[in-house]
């Protein structure tokens, strides 16, 4: 099991960024550097459960720990999808991973956002090395766009 963790310097306020990576269609923007198509289903509320899906209905299942607005966001991964359904085998469910998410000001009073990508299984987190810093640049030009 692997750790990762990434940060990014953002010229937009922690509320534009934050705003910019919860709502529907934003997400699915920023989050195409991870598959075309990505979406999710749920609410972002403390207790919440979520599903982040490709086009396909494959993705994760997983359950909002933390939120507290233009702070933290932590997620815990209990279950990969396949098709929308619980694909089996998948060692989530007794082991689950978990990604947190924090926002903070910037010493130019821009955003400075820190992911951490706990207990990922090796290979998809070797994935992710690539993936999240193309994430994160999408990222910045959604949120620096309209600031």
């Amino acid at each position: 099991m692997k750790d990762l963790d990434f940060s990014i310097e953002i010229a937009a306020p922690v509320a534009r960024v934050w705003d910019c990576m919860l709502d529907p269609l934003a997400y699915r923007d920023w989050t195409s550097a991870f598959c075309e198509g990505s979406y999710f289903e749920g609410s972002w509320a403390q207790g919440s459960r979520m599903r982040f899906l490709d086009p396909e209905g494959n993705g994760m299942d997983a359950v909002v720990e933390e939120n507290r607005p233009q702070r933290r966001l932590a997620l815990k991964l209990v279950g990969e999808l396949t098709e929308g359904r619980p694909a089996p085998g998948s060692t989530l469910a007794s082991d689950p991973a978990r990604e947190i998410y924090e926002f903070s000001v910037a010493a130019d009073g821009g955003t400075r956002l820190a992911i951490h990508l706990r207990g990922w299984d090796d290979a998809f987190a070797d994935m992710m090395a690539g993936l999240w810093p193309k994430a994160l640049q999408r990222l910045k030009a959604l949120a620096e766009s309209t600031h």
